[in-house]
């Protein structure tokens, strides 16, 4: 059987977690259809991912020709709202019987763009870490961060997106401005609040692609470890982000990624997010959602509005002071705590037995 899916690229292609999100959705239905999967044309690329996953910088070519060749169909967003929304995986098992595609033997499965966001590929999580890993340099990378580290200390790891990005705009516009770096006061007031609370029971770990002397507000006040001076660092940079104890975001789609890949709690600008009347926030969010009453930050809000208790949630809303909740500190030194080795009976470790 010649059954493929596969991710399509767009122009010249879009950074890291733009292509990884319709690369796992095109994974997931490779799995639904029993189809093989090709990986995105990385070849179109301006930042020439191919070398970082093994593809050809030619494989532009072969996928326009499969697109020619093979009868083409096209998973777009109003093919996985008609098919029930949310999990990426029954609405493919749907869309795929509606069309047949379980008794054909010849065809080319294509999707593309960010809509659903990454909670649609949940399914996909472990795909998207295994690639990472696999990618031609993430493991090196990471071994060679490895030895930078303190890990008997809090991990925290900063995203500062400054190089590819606008620059700050004013505090109120972040709600409409796409692309605009954050102020560096911002990751400056959220370093001090952690020295305040961890002493120098911490240590910061630096992604970012700015120049020095933007980064220099925070690099002279506070030590810092990089990991500018690795090649191709993309891949590794996303991992080492998401194994931190507290990831510090940028409003970028490369940080959504690391925190969806991550299990720790993630601090976001507060002015970039959307206020709702019933006193939460949520990112910008997906056109498809904003007016869909059953979409899942709709869901989300009338059930925060319902809510008899605490919220609990990982990501944390921090506004431009740095002021950060006990709730967010205990969180993050209890991270720590979980991957400590003393306390691992895996890792040589020991552990009490409660009363």
């Amino acid at each position: 059987m010649l059954r493929f899916c596969m991710p399509r690229v767009r122009r010249r292609g879009h950074g890291l977690g733009n292509e990884l999100l319709p690369w796992a959705r095109a994974f997931l239905a490779s799995q639904v259809l029993e189809a093989r999967l090709l990986s995105p044309a990385f070849g179109m690329n301006r930042r020439g991912y191919w070398r970082d996953f093994f593809t050809s910088p030619d494989d532009w070519i072969y996928h326009r020709a499969l697109e020619q060749l093979l009868p083409a169909v096209e998973f777009s967003e109003a093919d996985w709202l008609e098919h029930g929304g949310g999990d990426v995986v029954p609405a493919l098992h749907s869309f795929a019987q509606k069309h047949g595609l379980f008794e054909r033997r010849l065809f080319l499965l294509v999707t593309d763009g960010l809509w659903g966001g990454f909670r649609h590929v949940e399914a996909a999580r472990g795909f998207i870490r295994a690639t990472l890993h696999q990618s031609r340099y993430a493991a090196a990378n990471l071994i060679r961060l490895h030895q930078r580290l303190e890990h008997r200390k809090i991990q925290v790891a900063m995203h500062v997106r400054l190089g590819d990005f606008a620059a700050p705009v004013a505090v109120d516009q972040y709600r409409t401005v796409a692309n605009a770096s954050l102020p560096i006061e911002w990751f400056c007031n959220v370093a001090a609040s952690l020295r305040q609370a961890f002493g120098e029971d911490w240590q910061l770990l630096l992604i970012t692609d700015g120049r020095a002397e933007q980064l220099q507000p925070l690099t002279q006040a506070f030590p810092c470890v990089t990991t500018a001076d690795m090649p191709h660092n993309d891949c590794s940079d996303v991992l080492a982000l998401a194994a931190a104890d507290l990831l510090v975001c940028s409003a970028s789609t490369y940080s959504s990624l690391a925190a969806f890949l991550s299990d720790s709690p993630y601090l976001w600008f507060a002015p970039s997010l959307y206020a709702h009347p019933e006193g939460c926030f949520s990112t910008h969010g997906f056109a498809a959602e904003e007016h869909d009453p059953n979409g899942p930050t709709r869901q989300a809000v009338a059930e925060y509005a319902a809510r008899k208790g605490a919220w609990h949630g990982r990501g944390a809303v921090i506004d431009l002071d740095g002021r950060l909740p006990s709730s967010v500190l205990d969180a993050t030194a209890y991270r720590r705590a979980l991957r400590r080795a003393s306390s691992d009976l895996v890792r040589s470790g020991v552990a009490e037995r409660e009363a």
